[in-house]
């Protein structure tokens, strides 16, 4: 695999998901934001962590991102109504 410094020794690792919770937050703005971590792929380097000799990891992820925004936040975006020309 690529690492930031070139070509890394990598083990793909097979795993199976445990448990998937998400972060719940409430900003000062009263909007809730939840987040959860989602895991793509795991890698074993061939790398090893000279104070501990454990083995290092690279893991690809995605975020899901969900948020619920107070009314007073929202600006809405006003669009122009269609004729029957632009329908037709």
């Amino acid at each position: 695999m690529n690492g930031p410094n070139g070509p890394v020794d990598a083990l793909e690792l097979e795993f199976k998901v445990k448990s998937e919770p998400w972060t719940t937050i409430e900003l000062e703005d009263g909007t809730t934001l939840r987040m959860r971590l989602n895991i793509g792929k795991v890698f074993r380097l061939e790398q090893y962590d000279q104070m501990t000799g454990e083995p290092a990891y690279f893991v690809t992820t995605k975020n899901d991102i969900s948020l619920q925004v107070p009314s007073k936040l929202k600006k809405f975006q006003q669009f122009p109504k269609a004729s029957n020309e632009d329908v037709a």
